[in-house]
């Protein structure tokens, strides 16, 4: 297999790992539909901010903006939610103030 291109969206990515995780995540030989959701959920899960990542304030904004627009914003590839909504209860009970 050759790689012919790579996306610039993941260019600290491993490209050779990359591409042996996305082929050894299926058993057998995966139609090319479900290749190309893998392949985009692994480019959205390595392109991802991650716990820790340094951000300034307009970069915050900017990915808020963003979510709007996404489609399946409130859930990571995995599966993992993106947002929690906690009622002003919710937060007075985690602060042991109800």
């Amino acid at each position: 297999m050759t790689l012919h291109a790579f996306p610039t969206l993941l260019q600290k990515v491993d490209q050779q790992r990359f591409v042996k995780d996305l082929l050894n995540e299926k058993g057998s030989r995966p139609s090319p539909e479900t290749l190309l959701h893998d392949l985009l959920d692994m480019m959205a899960c390595k392109a991802a901010v991650k716990a820790g990542d340094p951000l300034t304030n307009d970069e915050i904004a900017a990915l808020l903006v963003r979510r709007e627009i996404a489609e399946r914003s409130s859930h990571c590839p995995h599966g993992r939610p993106t947002t929690l909504h906690l009622t002003l209860r919710d937060l007075e009970r985690q602060f042991k103030r109800r």
